[in-house]
């Protein structure tokens, strides 16, 4: 039995107007933006990322991390459903040769996973001093991380995106 055709969530070929590299990366995805579910788990998010080519599965990967990490840094991400996207997001950044935030994204995902527990007085383990030590070490390692990242988004991440773009528009406009 054959297997209906995804739907086609390329864009119309006028996208590739836009001028401003971030608005360009984003006018290829937005209709992927609206496909793609990772708050139905793992495995309805593998089934929506089906219907992308890779190119928009990248920049779409891409969106969230910078998204996330934007608004709460790079454990804003890692911790939230989009997270599910974390590895997705370090091959999207290799894609568009953004390879320093790749870098950076992979790094981050392996402080991440030394992160310290969060302690809670109720915890007969809980120590004040000892839990904020912990994590003071853990920023010191992760913030300069988040700011290398914050500054490669227009320097970087942005123009390389929409060079991307331009380069594989089969991948993007219908």
């Amino acid at each position: 039995m054959n297997q209906p055709l995804s739907p086609d969530l390329r864009v119309d070929p006028q996208s590739l107007r836009e001028a401003d590299p971030a608005e360009l990366a984003w006018a290829v995805i937005a209709p992927a933006y609206d496909a793609v579910s990772f708050y139905d788990g793992p495995e309805a998010l593998a089934e929506s990322m089906r219907a992308l080519t890779p190119g928009q599965r990248a920049l779409l990967a891409l969106h969230w991390c910078v998204a996330e990490v934007s608004n709460g840094g790079f454990d804003g991400f890692f911790t939230n459903p989009s997270g599910l996207l974390a590895t997705e997001a370090v091959e999207g950044f290799r894609r568009i040769g953004a390879t320093e935030a790749a870098d950076l994204v992979a790094r981050a995902l392996e402080v991440f996973a030394e992160r310290p527990p969060t302690g809670e007085p109720e915890n007969p383990e809980f120590d004040e001093y000892e839990d904020a030590v912990a994590f003071d070490a853990y920023d010191e390692r992760y913030d300069p991380l988040q700011e290398r990242f914050f500054a490669l988004l227009d320097a970087e991440i942005y123009p390389k995106a929409a060079a991307y773009v331009r380069g594989h528009p089969d991948q993007f406009v219908r």
